[in-house]
């Protein structure tokens, strides 16, 4: 096996652990703000476009509005956590040298689709959010707001870039299966 080899399966392991991790992370992101108000209020800027509003807000809910903004917030979160679970298969296939297949690359594929979804759900996410917490305010308080930012316009073209990398990687294993058949 080649030097380039084994630095591939190797970085591709570190990477597929360092996605689960993030998964967990990902996932554990919005209970952590009701279950440790004070980490969540110290470390969540209300202008990031998931949080259009102050996690105070967030803390006092009550009724139907806690499960549906919980709801609401999970949503981009199990997007891209199912994204970052393909990306993870993904680093695997290429530690077991599976880099030139089509299961492989299918699972880029997945991944650049889920962060695009992701990308696009989570300023959504906020603005049902912010509709949802202010929605039993009375008239003049309710409150419809949607936060954009530079990180938001980077990973819709990062996105948009790994689909477009899986297309042509497809193509490079589709060439690479005929000419192996050849031969």
């Amino acid at each position: 096996m080649s030097q380039s080899a084994t630095k591939i399966r190797t970085v591709s392991l570190i990477l597929s652990w360092l996605c689960l991790i993030a998964i967990l992370c990902e996932m554990a992101f919005v209970p952590i703000i009701w279950l440790v108000p004070d980490l969540a209020r110290d470390g969540i800027s209300y202008s990031d476009s998931l949080m259009p509003i102050p996690v105070t807000d967030l803390l006092v809910l009550t009724g139907w509005q806690l499960p549906a903004v919980f709801i609401t917030l999970m949503v981009p979160s199990v997007v891209l956590s199912f994204g970052l679970w393909h990306l993870c298969k993904m680093f695997q296939g290429f530690a077991r040298n599976a880099i030139f297949e089509h299961g492989t690359i299918r699972h880029l594929k997945i991944f650049s689709i889920a962060l695009l979804s992701q990308t696009l759900l989570a300023p959504l996410a906020g603005a049902v959010m912010s509709v949802l917490v202010t929605i039993t305010r009375p008239e003049g308080e309710r409150a419809l707001s949607i936060g954009l930012s530079n990180i938001e316009a980077t990973s819709l073209f990062l996105g948009g870039l790994l689909l477009i990398i899986s297309w042509v990687l497809g193509e490079a294993v589709t060439l690479h299966d005929e000419n192996r058949s050849f031969v």
